[in-house]
């Protein structure tokens, strides 16, 4: 006999079953943080197309190739390639110019996304992104869950962290291919902290919340197999976020490494051990890993390098084997195979000269970098340049003249990071008191990042580097002199005007560049080049009124210039700087100054070096395309920990 329907529990009387409803609220929050990558992804449409029309996309994508030293190289007796012709400075190849106002609106728009905000790490476009993914952590968290009484959402989307965490982290992360050129880790790992801090917020609100109403109802915390895992894992991810914060990253960064890669394996497992919730959220990271680690080891290679060390610390390092497979502005993870544990350091150089085939710098063809000895690792990489011998295991292989007399290991100890004024690179040989050097084996794993916009696109070009930042500024120059002289603009560069800047605390840092300034300078003044290259030293420390002139080279000064002055005076075609006075912003809207050399053509800015030249910088580009809208694209290159 059929007493009809079942009775229908209430709304608001049922009980909230969170293994139903709390994994609906995982999905929610993964679409989210997808079509928000989806947004940036079209956003970055434009330049990624590019990038795979030039092939910057692809530059370094299977690591560096080594002895590659036969390829057909373009004429270099002054007379330019016949793939196109220079007329009143500009490529006849190039076809008319393509700067509209289309270009000038998406540059203002973009150039919102530029602003930085004293004291803040991040511009405005990165925080924009850092508040998108924090509402959705915070509404996926807390939005209808009974928190104080089950707090198991907080732990759903404490799981449901992983894939970004992971994603951003790796340094060959589909995202950087996703993204176009210019975009690497260094520039995608701000999303990986911000990720993991919304991970340790779901974590600790759902351990701390069930340990205190265990704690209420006189529950033991550790009685089941459940509880005692949860609390390891919480135990695991503390370790690892109070070891991941800056102080301690600066203080000693391969403890930060060390600790990273020991614990979240246990971080996995306790977290195995203590919900079967976790299995379709920990394969996503294991494959973002296992990907990383496949890429990275394609990159790897073993390279006969010369260690050349010069007067003041500085050491060159050149390998005529790997000449290709990079680009000038990438940098490179290397590591010298010197004493007992320097195979464990790898260390971030940026590759300053352009490729072969491309670079204004005389032989040795080749890869170069530089090191400055300020640490333990450095100091070791210039002692073996001036005749300390490394471990007998490394010396294997090696020329007989570098082999025969090593006996005894350097004594390097651990070096956590190079400070930024320790990194330099350096294009060709020569440089102030250079000695022939001494070979050696050194690992690449590389190349990465590189600038975010093609310099040859623009008529006028600004570099602006701080300290170390000259590493990346050099050989973007060397790029692109090479191409609009040696190459002969074969690929329909605009490029008419370059004011390369560098802003350095002790005069003396100019010697170890001077030739190579001289080389590139040279290469622009040949006739028919069409290229006004201007390159001017700024020396910040004691002393720099008595820096001369730069050997006949460079325009030295004394004091540190304002970035805003710079751009105005490339923008304008003025020449504030030499007069020291700086146009304002009634003079940009007026549109005071002189015609600039390559204003139809548009004008991009490249800076490198510390954060707070940087963050300078990008104000600069923000104002002058809001106020007078003009177009300037920007690619940056921060150097910090």
């Amino acid at each position: 006999m059929s007493h009809g329907a079942p009775p229908i529990i209430p709304e608001h009387l049922r009980q909230y079953n969170s293994y139903v409803e709390d994994p609906k609220w995982q999905g929610h929050f993964t679409l989210m943080w997808v079509a928000l990558l989806g947004v940036c992804a079209a956003l970055a449409a434009p330049r990624a197309v590019r990038g795979v029309r030039s092939g910057a996309a692809f530059a370094g994508l299977a690591g560096v190739r080594v002895a590659a030293l036969y390829a057909p190289l373009p004429s270099d007796d002054g007379s330019l390639s016949p793939q196109s012709t220079i007329v009143d400075g500009k490529s006849a190849a190039a076809g008319p110019a393509r700067r509209n106002w289309v270009h000038a609106g998406t540059s203002v728009l973009s150039s919102v996304a530029l602003w930085n905000v004293p004291g803040v790490d991040l511009n405005f476009g990165q925080l924009l992104v850092v508040l998108a993914y924090s509402v959705f952590t915070l509404v996926s968290i807390i939005h209808k869950a009974p928190l104080l009484s089950n707090p198991n959402r907080a732990g759903f989307l404490a799981i449901a962290q992983l894939p970004p965490v992971f994603l951003f982290a790796m340094k060959n992360s589909p995202v950087a291919l996703l993204l176009g050129p210019g975009v690497d880790y260094t520039k995608l790992n701000f999303v990986h902290r911000w990720a993991g801090r919304g991970l340790f917020l779901g974590a600790v609100i759902h351990g701390s919340i069930w340990i205190n109403n265990h704690l209420t109802w006189n529950i033991p915390i550790l009685s089941r197999q459940k509880e005692g895992s949860g609390v390891a894992a919480l135990a695991c991810l503390c370790i690892i976020v109070l070891s991941s914060v800056a102080p301690v990253r600066r203080w000693s960064y391969s403890l930060f490494i060390f600790i990273h890669y020991l614990t979240f394996p246990s971080f996995f497992i306790t977290l195995c051990y203590h919900t079967p919730y976790i299995y379709p959220w920990i394969f996503p990271p294991l494959a973002f890993f296992a990907f990383d680690v496949l890429l990275r080891l394609l990159k790897f290679r073993v390279v006969v390098a010369r260690v050349r060390p010069c007067d003041g610390g500085l050491s060159i390092i050149s390998m005529p084997d790997a000449a290709s497979g990079w680009r000038a502005g990438q940098h490179v993870q290397l590591r010298a195979l010197i004493g007992g544990r320097a195979f464990t350091q790898a260390h971030p150089l940026t590759i300053l000269c352009a490729p072969p085939d491309t670079t204004c710098l005389a032989p040795p063809p080749g890869l170069l970098l530089a090191a400055r000895a300020c640490g333990p690792w450095s100091r070791a990489l210039h002692a073996f340049g001036r005749g300390r011998p490394p471990a007998p295991l490394f010396a294997r292989g090696l020329p007989a003249a570098d082999a025969e007399h090593l006996a005894a290991d350097t004594g390097a100890d651990d070096e956590d990071e190079l400070d930024e004024e320790e990194v330099f690179e350096k294009g060709g040989a020569g440089g102030a008191g250079v000695s022939d050097g001494r070979a050696m084996h050194v690992v690449l794993d590389g190349p990465y990042g590189g600038p975010a916009v093609d310099a040859g696109r623009y008529g006028g070009v600004l570099f602006l580097a701080g300290g170390s930042g000259v590493t990346a500024a050099l050989g973007q120059l060397d790029e692109l002199v090479g191409r609009c002289v040696r190459r002969g603009r074969a690929r329909g560069e605009r490029t008419r005007r370059v004011e390369w800047v560098w802003c350095v605390r002790d005069a003396d840092a100019l010697g170890w560049f001077a030739p190579q300034l001289a080389q590139i300078a040279a290469m622009a003044a040949r006739p028919g080049s069409g290229l006004v290259l201007r390159l001017r030293v700024f020396v910040t420390g004691p002393g720099g009124a008595a820096a001369g002139n730069g050997a006949g080279v460079c325009e030295v000064s004394a004091g540190r210039p304002a970035a805003r002055a710079l751009l105005d005076e490339l923008v304008s075609g003025s020449d504030s700087i030499a007069k020291g006075s700086v146009i304002g912003d009634k003079d940009i809207e007026h549109g005071t100054g002189a015609g600039p050399e390559g204003a139809s053509d548009g004008f991009a800015v490249f800076v490198a070096g510390p954060r707070g030249l940087v963050r300078e910088a990008g104000n600069a580009v923000a104002r002058v395309n809001l106020v007078r809208g003009v177009g300037v694209d920007f690619s940056a290159d921060a150097f910090v920990i």
